[in-house]
């Protein structure tokens, strides 16, 4: 989420930059930036969302380090027993090695893959902070005149009349 945004911001900026006859055209409009992402990151939904997001992670986690251990030992004692073993019983340690490489595989991508459980609530949790934080700053840029709003972090040159992370963090009530 967070990189396609930066994709659509840059594409943005390049616009800008690349014709800007085009803006000097819609002399009544004005534009305007704004930190999202500080806005984010000090609004106290963010950190119940980073806790409960984290409560979520550290079960998965430790479920994914114990597959891993088990994992390794079984490799390390097939090295250690390989040469001694039959030809049966070698490819039968080698069909578990790899069953239990397939096993942590499939639980990493089912919980920390994309589209996994992980993903899903992070998703949950945080579309309505980003939706809430849009809408601040819709009703900012509205009541103000802006017809355009970009991410301050890809602009060049912003003067700070124009920035409205401060105000849209006032009408959140972000101190």
């Amino acid at each position: 989420m967070k990189m396609s945004r930066r994709i659509i911001m840059a594409v943005v900026l390049s616009v800008v930059l690349v014709a800007p006859q085009s803006f000097a055209a819609q002399e009544a409009g004005k534009v305007s930036v704004v930190d999202s992402g500080k806005i984010l990151q000090q609004l106290p939904e963010t950190k119940q969302a980073e806790t409960a997001l984290q409560a979520v992670a550290v079960p998965f986690q430790k479920e994914l380090d114990r597959l891993n251990q088990d994992y390794q030992k079984t490799i390390a004692a097939y090295r250690q027993q390989g040469p001694s073993m039959t030809k049966p019983a070698r490819e039968l340690k080698e069909k578990e090695i790899g069953a239990k490489a397939l096993a942590f595989e499939k639980y990493k991508q089912e919980k920390f893959g994309t589209g996994g459980v992980f993903e899903k609530k992070q998703q949950e949790l945080f579309i309505p902070i980003r939706q809430k934080v849009l809408t601040a700053i819709e009703s900012i840029a509205q009541k103000e005149g802006f017809t355009l709003v970009l991410e301050k972090n890809v602009a060049l040159y912003v003067a700070p009349e124009s920035d409205l992370t401060f105000k849209v963090m006032n009408q959140l009530n972000i101190k």
